[in-house]
């Protein structure tokens, strides 16, 4: 009877058990069925569904005139989209296209260890021939697949290269870098010029497409159109650039020539050209730049990467002569017909050293006007001593240099103006330094300015003294015509007064037109042509050669700084292509007849 009731109490025991166990259950599978039906929907439709970005194509940048100089194209990538059993596709594609398949699963386990379960893109911007054989072969590729993304293509190859910048690819540290605003691994994003400094505008939103996908997560169709949120191309670029003023002061760098050319609107500060010589082609950047043609540009001698225009400064030669006499004039030292007390027979002693003049007979006594018209170097000289290290640096720094123009473009170069601490620093604080104040007053020695520099100071003179801040963009609109941002013209009065701006104009002028002159090869018929020359000591090579002015010499549109490496004398080099920019230039304008084979040709 006991052991009865006790297999009895067992039997029910072992019921409550499993009717607690079943009640549990059913409560959780009611939990997961009701209350976390959508969570977990969701997972499922996740794991049916791929995500796959639409690229957005960049914006377009077009010259002041509507030529357009950049725009997107379409490249074809072969993707590994599934993560398991891709090894036979991936070797089978090796096949196909000629290429290595252990570099490619190397590449393939290198992109999963970081991101284990995204797309791997195996070949960038397949040619059509490689597009056929995918094509031709797709059934027997499970896992990849041909994706369309946007390219950066610079419709003028490597004409105005450093102006335009170029694209480039996401990597590991620049993903991390650039994540939290938006960019997925492997996005484009401006490494230089306009495309790096107005990347926020040309930058697109990229859209996305939902394919349906099994458990493999080979592709199994494309999901409704429904699902697919359309991209939104990047926003268009106007720019100041003239696309025949740059197209035509390119080609004045003819058999090598290593230099640069800015031209500005003085009345504005636009940038008509901007050259920078020798160049490169930013489509080589496009899909990634392959590795021979890499190191051909880094080991690059003449360094084609290197922006001349803006990132390069030289001494700048007679051409400063003009910040010289500007500040000696201002601080009343002399006036327009002062005369230095020791007349130019060729060179000059200062201490124990020869200066010595260009013209080797000398110039005799000159005045002011004479002595920049001849540009005597023995006349300024004096004038460097007279105003000494201290009266030099502070007038140049004051008129714009030692200090960035500001131009919409990145790493722009400061130049360098010495002050009587660098000297200090450099030479001992008792130092003598005469004759570095000398060297200074003709643009040489330790004086460091850019081509931008120079153009900036000289449409400043031309524009009465008014200084207007370099720039390049005339607005940015978005694909639907919206304008975002329109031209900021930020203007100053340079300390100078009209007195020293008409004597300062009528030199140059005489520079060009006057007997006497060493810039007459930029003189152009029919128009008042204004400017200074320069042939700058290089103490590693041949002299450079500089020419910077404007014209006409009243209601100037044009002002040009040309420098020239190792080229010799401004006179005969920087100074017939500055006069034949702003000849170009002058015709487009309307200011001066075309030659009637030039008139019917198109722009």
């Amino acid at each position: 009877m006991i052991n009865e009731l006790g297999s009895r109490e067992r039997v029910l025991s072992i019921l409550a058990v499993l009717a607690l166990g079943f009640s549990a259950l059913l409560l959780r599978s009611g939990y997961l069925q009701v209350v976390r039906h959508g969570y977990y929907s969701r997972l499922s439709q996740q794991n049916r569904l791929r995500r796959l970005m639409i690229p957005a194509p960049r914006g377009l940048v077009y010259d002041c005139n509507g030529v357009l100089i950049a725009q997107s194209r379409p490249g074809f990538d072969l993707v590994l989209v599934t993560v398991n059993d891709w090894q036979p596709s991936v070797s089978k594609a090796a096949g196909l296209l000629g290429l290595d398949s252990l570099l490619l699963k190397s590449s393939v386990v290198s992109q999963r260890k970081i991101f284990p379960k995204d797309p791997v893109v195996l070949v960038k911007d397949l040619s059509p021939e490689q597009v056929a054989k995918v094509e031709e072969n797709i059934q027997h590729l499970p896992a990849l697949r041909l994706e369309v993304e946007s390219l950066r293509k610079t419709e003028h190859g490597s004409l105005a290269s450093h102006l335009v910048g170029y694209t480039s690819s996401l990597g590991q540290a620049e993903y991390a870098k650039y994540r939290d605003q938006g960019y997925s691994y492997g996005d484009y994003i401006g490494k230089g010029g306009l495309e790096l400094k107005y990347e926020d505008y040309l930058r697109g939103e990229n859209g996305w497409d939902f394919i349906e996908v099994d458990a493999k997560g080979r592709d199994l169709g494309t999901v409704s159109e429904a699902e697919r949120i359309e991209p939104e191309p990047g926003s268009n670029l106007y720019l100041s650039i003239d696309w025949r003023l740059q197209s035509l002061a390119e080609s004045l760098f003819t058999n090598g020539m290593i230099g640069a050319a800015v031209a500005i609107e003085p009345q504005t500060g636009r940038v008509l050209a901007l050259v920078s010589r020798p160049n490169f082609d930013p489509n080589l950047f496009a899909a990634g730049i392959r590795a021979d043609d890499w190191n051909r540009l880094v080991n690059d001698p003449s360094y084609p990467l290197w922006d001349r225009a803006i990132r390069s400064a030289y001494p700048p030669g007679s051409t400063f002569k003009l910040v010289t006499a500007a500040a000696a004039l201002e601080d009343s030292l002399i006036t327009e017909t002062s005369k230095m007390n020791v007349p130019c027979r060729g060179s000059l002693m200062i201490g124990n050293r020869v200066f010595k003049c260009w013209a080797r007979g000398g110039h005799g006594s000159l005045d002011l006007h004479g002595a920049i018209v001849n540009s005597c170097d023995v006349y300024f000289y004096q004038l460097g001593m007279l105003l000494k290290i201290k009266g030099l640096s502070q007038w140049a720094q004051r008129l714009g240099f030692n200090s960035q123009t500001g131009i919409d473009l990145p790493q722009e170069n400061s130049g360098l103006i010495p002050d009587d601490l660098f000297y200090q620093k450099r030479l001992g604080r008792n130092a003598k330094t005469v004759g570095h104040s000398a060297n200074m007053s003709i643009g040489q020695g330790e004086v460091l300015a850019t081509p931008l520099q120079l153009a900036s100071y000289y449409a400043a003179l031309a524009n009465g003294g008014v200084w207007c801040q370099p720039h390049l963009l005339l607005k940015a609109e978005d694909f639907t015509g919206k304008i975002l941002t329109g031209e900021v013209i930020s203007k100053k009065k340079l300390p100078l007064s009209d007195a020293t701006i008409s004597v300062l104009k009528q030199a140059l002028y005489g520079a060009v037109n006057e007997p006497g002159h060493t810039g007459g090869a930029a003189r152009i018929q029919g128009v008042e042509v204004c400017g200074k020359t320069g042939t700058a000591q290089n103490p590693h090579g041949k002299d450079h050669s500089w020419f910077a002015g404007f014209s006409p010499l009243n209601n100037s549109a044009i002002a040009v700084a040309v420098l020239v490496e190792n080229a010799g004398h401004g006179s005969e080099v920087a100074a017939p292509m500055a006069g034949k920019m702003m000849q170009r230039y002058l015709e487009i304008k309307g200011l001066l007849a075309q030659p009637a084979a030039a008139s019917e040709a198109a722009p």
